[in-house]
């Protein structure tokens, strides 16, 4: 399995151009709309909001690729090798967490000089990792987009789950200002639940046991979605 997440990478890596692609809303939103301040807290969060949305912006448009890899027969091609269907989806699922590395420190730079964020070290280290490791089941949810509908739809389906989770998870607009139920449903979501990890962690903070609960929950709920998608798809092939 390591190898195949080193083949996937090295894949990814050469496509340069979707890589700097997966750079340009997220830092154009974090610099046009989204400073915060202006004291350190508010900074800050809106800091983790833009990084956590350019992560997810990542992992659920990976799915177009997953979609597209699989109409050029690719997904036949992994049926034939010894992975299982879980090995795989934990392999893509790992890939597409290492490319949220790169939107996550590209904010969370230009929230060091540009806007001005002051945060400890081991609280910027805290903050990167949640950032990083939590992103984990919006990956799963990208994989599965892209193992179930074909490249177009994945596409779109992509960019419909991309925006409404980020406008209900909270992440460039505090849920403070929905309405009550808005904000009901919004924790109930991964997003914000991942968001709130980082923006604890922010704060000096301990993460709750609610938020860790539900973004487990999700976890299970959206693995089982990707490895579902993963059969299905290759059923299809």
């Amino acid at each position: 399995m390591i190898g195949y997440i080193r083949l996937e990478i090295l894949r990814l890596v050469r496509n340069g151009g979707y890589l700097m692609m997966s750079l340009v809303m997220p830092v154009g939103m974090y610099v046009t709309f989204a400073g915060g301040g202006p004291d350190q807290k508010s900074l800050a969060q809106s800091m983790v909001g833009a990084a956590a949305f350019g992560a997810l912006g990542v992992v659920i448009t990976n799915g177009t690729g997953i979609a597209e890899d699989r109409a050029l027969g690719w997904l036949r091609q992994l049926r034939l090798t010894p992975l299982s269907p879980v090995q795989v989806v934990v392999a893509r699922g790992a890939v597409a967490t290492c490319l949220a590395i790169l939107p996550i420190t590209v904010i969370s730079l230009i929230g060091v000089f540009y806007r001005g964020v002051h945060l400890g070290l081991g609280t910027w280290l805290a903050v990167f990792f949640l950032l990083w490791f939590g992103i984990a089941p919006l990956a799963m949810l990208g994989i599965g987009i892209g193992y179930l509908f074909k490249a177009q739809l994945a596409q779109i389906a992509g960019t419909v789950a991309y925006l409404s989770l980020t406008l209900l998870g909270g992440l460039l607009l505090p849920i403070d200002n929905f309405p009550h139920w808005a904000q009901e449903l919004s924790r109930a979501t991964p997003v914000f639940r991942y968001a709130q990890l980082s923006w604890n962690a922010a704060d000096s903070s301990a993460p709750t046991l609610a938020g860790v609960g539900v973004l487990t929950l999700w976890t299970v709920l959206l693995a089982g979605f990707a490895s579902f998608a993963y059969r299905r798809g290759g059923r299809r092939a």
